[in-house]
């Protein structure tokens, strides 16, 4: 078979319109594409009337640019109704043909459709602004394919030339089969994506079709070879020699020989690795975040519960006796309270409300302690490996080392026989080589691999779900507030895994913080405390669960102070304005930051200090990370009460509040 007429077959399947004008923009000939999307009549009329149903040469034409101004290119990208009546938006080029004494003798006009790449961009801007750096990758390597494939027109007249030239620059992977499926061509792309070169290939079949696609992806075949049905961006997933798995968009089509039997296959493979990670990690996001604010909500309330329970009991600990049985059994019950409490603070990291305090903080003493401290007696030895430069990083330190305490506590169970964990910190720029996206150019990077037994591939995407665990002791939230955690300070994180015994590398995790050019700043100074008399004191209590200004007040009492109590934020205002106005006064008020339905401790606190400066208030939350929790003198507070609380801190924080 003539290679002319192959490699004019396997231009005609190509999904870019192309067609070739004289210098008065009459259609000489054209692709199918062309033929497609203008037409069956489009050879012999003129480009603007087919094209955009006009009378005169289009506004911004490449083809003008090259016919009429005499430029070596042109390019535009406009709005276009099919033949069939449907909308497309097209990105077309044109390049000049000319004869052999150089003079211009007519125009190629390649037309590209990117309708689809317009849409992704549309939906992608509204629904992920992370992905819009993916996009524009893929754009860009669409334009680097075109350019590509302007200059091989500009280079040749000679159609198998330019055919062979186009396969052979495209930024796609490209596999010309036989029918039976042996390789005559692939490409440079090929090779660069896959690992193999074309002498290892020839008259071979290609051995990266993984046993997981093969039912699916037969299916497409045999419809292709059988009935020549193409296949149109179908996504897969293929090995390459090094046999890593990648994922791919595939078209494939059947191509005939200059009788018009079929010859062969056409098929292009686009590695979409990147952009699939990107939609998995935003789905996976979207995933947290509803669940998170489902936690949040429970954990909140929840800790108001506790707060009612761990209060009663500290208050009955102060009606028996120390060292009795009912003491040391109220005792127990106060323990497994605070236990309970560290499990609504791991979910309230996880929920939506538990953002971060951020301070520059010195991240190498973080790891360096929250490390130290998971493997004590341990028989698993941790390898530090700290950056000498390291960018500073504004961080919760808090929140950090649990991130770092979960990972390792993970790796720890994963070498039950002892073993060695490695953590290297190091600034970083991240490359596309590393297949992930980042906010910003600068990050911290925080490597932590182990070398347990792995995670298995089955598993892998499903390790940073909530309450997902493959063992019975674990609660299946560290992983899913670790990922929390990192997301909230605007970073990334991303896990690799070997399950091959005979690897010495388990898992590793790899964590990206962005850095920052802030210095240090100073850390909060504790307070002080001393002993105050509670006679002829009062204090107005602002909570919308009964049940916990009942306890407070029982508490107070008991320790001789006067109360007050309101449900919400206008009660509180009220009563303080009546206790003023009749000559009393209100030494101290506690609020509650969060009230259903009604003013909370923020806005409330606002309204005490307008009515009177030198009121003082301490804000009490569930949501033990808030930032007014954290920054609460910011909002004139001064002492904030974490629920659910025992006596001794309550009445610990309401003497350094009154004698502040």
């Amino acid at each position: 078979m003539p290679t002319a007429t192959v490699l004019a077959n396997l231009i005609d399947s190509l999904d870019i319109a192309i067609w070739k004008l004289d210098t008065e923009y009459r259609v000489l000939s054209c692709n199918n594409k062309a033929r497609a999307v203008y037409g069956e009549n489009a050879v012999g009329d003129f480009c603007y009337h087919v094209a955009a149903r006009r009378n005169s040469v289009c506004p911004n034409c490449p083809a003008q640019k090259v016919l009429e101004e005499g430029k070596n290119s042109g390019r535009s990208q406009h709005s276009r109704v099919t033949v069939n009546g449907r909308k497309i938006h097209i990105d077309h080029t044109a390049t000049p043909l000319k004869n052999r004494e150089g003079q211009v003798t007519g125009a190629v006009v390649s037309v590209a459709d990117i309708t689809h790449l317009c849409e992704v961009e549309d939906e992608l801007k509204r629904h992920q602004n992370e992905l819009e750096k993916l996009v524009a990758e893929r754009t860009h390597k669409l334009t680097e394919s075109e350019t590509r494939y302007r200059l091989l027109l500009e280079e040749s007249q000679r159609q198998n030339e330019l055919h062979q030239s186009l396969l052979h620059s495209s930024s796609d992977a490209i596999i010309v089969y036989d029918m039976v499926g042996l390789v005559k061509y692939i490409n440079p792309t090929f090779t660069e994506i896959f690992g193999w070169n074309f002498d290892e290939l020839r008259g071979q079949r290609i051995p990266f079709l993984p046993e997981s696609e093969r039912e699916e992806s037969m299916g497409h075949i045999l419809a292709l070879i059988n009935e020549g049905t193409a296949c149109h961006a179908f996504n897969t997933r293929r090995l390459t020699k090094n046999n890593r798995l990648i994922d791919v968009s595939l078209s494939a089509s059947r191509y005939a020989d200059h009788l018009g039997k079929p010859a062969g296959m056409l098929v292009i493979l686009r590695d979409i690795t990147r952009q699939v990670k990107a939609e998995k990690e935003a789905h996976k996001a979207r995933k947290l975040e509803s669940v998170g604010v489902l936690a949040g909500g429970i954990a909140h309330d929840f800790n108001n519960i506790l707060t009612g329970i761990l209060g009663n009991i500290s208050l009955a600990q102060t009606l028996t006796d120390k060292g009795s049985e009912l003491n040391k059994i109220l005792t127990a019950s106060a323990e497994a309270s605070l236990r309970a409490k560290e499990l609504t603070q791991q979910l309230l990291t996880f929920a939506k409300g538990g953002d971060p305090v951020k301070r520059v903080t010195n991240l190498e003493a973080i790891i360096t302690d929250s490390t130290k401290f998971v493997l004590r007696g341990s028989n698993v030895k941790c390898v530090f490996d700290f950056a000498r430069d390291l960018k500073p990083a504004k961080i919760d330190a808090g929140q950090i080392s649990q991130v770092i305490q979960n990972i390792v506590s993970n790796a720890d169970q994963a070498m039950p026989s002892g073993g060695i964990i490695k953590i290297k910190v190091e600034n970083t720029r991240p490359s596309d080589s590393e297949q992930i996206e980042l906010k910003s150019d600068d990050h911290l990077k925080i490597t932590i691999e182990d070398q347990g037994c792995g995670i298995p591939p089955e598993l892998i995407d499903n390790v940073f779900d909530p309450y997902f665990t493959t063992k019975t002791e674990n609660s299946g939230l560290g992983l899913a507030i670790t990922h929390s955690i990192i997301n909230k300070h605007g970073g990334t994180i991303t896990i690799e895994t070997e399950t091959d015994p005979n690897k010495k590398t388990g898992s590793t995790f790899s964590i990206y913080l962005p850095t920052t050019a802030q210095g240090k700043t100073a850390e909060p100074a504790e307070p002080t405390t001393r002993k105050i008399k509670s006679a002829n004191i009062t204090i107005l209590i602002m909570d919308d669960e009964v049940m916990i200004s009942e306890l407070l007040k029982r508490i107070l009492h008991k320790k001789g102070y006067k109360t007050i109590t309101a449900t919400d934020g206008e009660e509180a205002l009220e009563l303080y304005k009546e206790t003023c106005a009749s000559g009393g006064q209100i030494d101290l008020s506690i609020l509650d930051l969060t009230v259903p339905g009604g003013m909370g401790g923020q806005e409330t606190a606002q309204h005490l200090l307008k009515l009177n400066p030198q009121a003082k208030i301490v804000v009490s939350s569930g949501y033990f990370n808030d930032p007014i929790m954290a920054n609460f003198k910011d909002y004139g507070f001064k002492a904030a009460l974490t629920k659910p609380f025992q006596m001794v801190e309550l009445l610990s924080t309401i003497e350094n509040a009154l004698v502040e």
